[in-house]
C-alpha cells in the first residue's frame, strides 16, 4: 500500500507552497509508515521527468529540496509501502513512465505469482522493475494504444482486465499526460488489508476503514487529490469506480464514472499487438478522456523477485 497526491495548478508552485508547512509535514509523515520509497513527477514543456527513491522520504534531504522547488504546474507526488517479496530498490520505486505519461499507484494485484500472464509478451519485455504496479501501467498503456489515446476507454477496458483474471484490492492510481490530470478511484472495502494495518500501528477503525479512499479539494489556483491519512477537512470524497478528471489549460475538475466493461470480453486480450509507440501511446492530438528518471540506483530488468503471498500489500 502507498500514498498518493496529484495536483493541477495555473502556474508553477513547489509541494511546500500548494500545501503549506503544515500540510506539506503532515503527508510527508506519512512515510512513517509508508517508507519503502518516494518519488515526484513534473513536466518540463511537454516532457515529464521523474526523480525517485529506495528511501524513506521523511529522510531525505533531496525530497525536501524537491518539495520546496516550483516543478511545475502539473505534477504529483508517492510514498512506497513494497509488497513483501518485491524489491525495496529505485527501479520498483514509483512513478514510473512510459513516453509523455506517468503512473503512480496504490495497492496489489493478487496472486503475485501469476503477474507475467498480465501483459503481452512485448509488453512484458518493456518492464524496468518487477512490481504489479509497473505492469498495470503498461497494461494501460497498452490499451490507450488500442484505444487511439482515448485516457477512459483504456482505464476501463485494464480495470476490467484485471478485476476479472486477479484479485486487487486496490487499483487507485495518478496518472499524468501532458496537460491533464486523471485520479483513478478503484478499490475493494472488502479486501482492506485491515490486520496488516494494525501490525504497522494504524488503530482507528475509521483510518482502517477510509485507508483506500481518495479526496480531493479546489482552490483558486490547483486541484489537490490525495490518499487518506491526514488532516483534509473539507475535502470531497472521489466515489469508488471513478476518475478525476483535470484539465490544466482551463482547470476544470470533472468526476468521470469508469464505463462498465463485459468481463467475458476483457478476459481475451488482443496479443498482437504492436508495441506502444516510445514517445506516447495516444493519438498525435494526446489523450481524450471520454474522447528522465534519477535514482540511487539502477535496476537490471531482472524478474528475480517474486511474492507468492496473497497478503501483500503494494507494488
Amino acid at each position: 500500500m502507498c500514498r498518493l497526491l496529484g495536483y493541477c495548478a495555473k502556474a508553477p508552485v513547489s509541494l511546500a507552497d500548494l500545501l503549506g508547512t503544515e500540510g506539506l509535514a503532515d503527508f510527508t509523515a506519512l512515510s512513517a509508515l509508508h517508507g519503502d520509497g518516494w518519488g515526484m513527477a513534473w513536466y518540463d514543456g511537454a516532457d515529464p521527468v521523474v526523480a525517485k527513491s529506495a528511501g524513506a522520504a521523511v529522510a531525505e534531504p533531496r525530497y525536501g529540496d524537491l518539495a520546496a522547488t516550483s516543478l511545475g504546474p502539473l505534477g504529483l507526488l508517492h510514498l512506497r509501502w513494497a509488497t513483501p517479496g518485491l524489491a525495496v530498490e529505485d527501479c520498483n520505486s514509483h512513478p514510473f513512465r512510459y513516453g509523455s505519461y506517468v503512473l503512480a499507484h496504490n495497492g496489489a494485484i493478487h496472486p503475485q505469482e501469476r503477474l507475467g500472464e498480465m501483459l503481452p509478451p512485448q509488453w512484458e519485455r518493456q518492464l524496468g522493475g518487477t512490481t504489479d504496479s509497473e505492469r498495470y501501467f503498461l497494461h494501460l498503456m497498452w490499451r490507450l494504444a488500442e484505444r487511439d489515446g482515448d485516457v477512459m476507454e483504456a482505464i476501463a477496458d485494464t480495470t476490467a482486465d484485471i478485476a476479472a483474471r486477479y484479485a486487487p484490492n486496490s487499483l487507485n492510481a495518478i496518472l499524468l499526460a501532458p496537460g491533464m490530470l486523471y485520479a483513478i478511484s478503484w478499490h475493494d472495502p472488502a479486501r482492506i488489508p485491515r490486520e496488516q494495518l494494525r501490525l504497522r500501528g494504524v488503530d482507528r477503525p475509521d483510518d482502517i476503514e477510509a485507508y483506500f479512499d481518495l479526496s480531493y479539494t479546489e482552490t483558486a489556483g490547483a486541484v489537490v487529490v490525495a490518499s487518506s491519512g491526514w488532516p483534509m477537512a473539507g475535502w470531497t470524497p472521489l466515489p469508488r469506480q471513478h476518475v478525476l478528471a483535470v484539465d490544466q489549460a482551463t482547470q476544470v475538475a470533472s468526476v468521470i464514472p469508469i464505463p462498465a466493461r463485459v468481463l467475458a470480453a476483457a478476459r481475451q486480450p488482443r496479443l498482437a499487438v504492436a508495441p506502444g509507440r516510445p514517445h506516447g501511446a495516444g493519438s498525435a492530438d494526446g489523450p481524450r478522456h471520454g474522447r528522465g528518471t534519477t535514482g540511487r540506483r539502477a535496476c537490471a530488468r531482472s524478474r528475480t523477485c517474486t511474492s507468492p503471498s496473497w497478503t501483500s500489500t503494494s507494488g
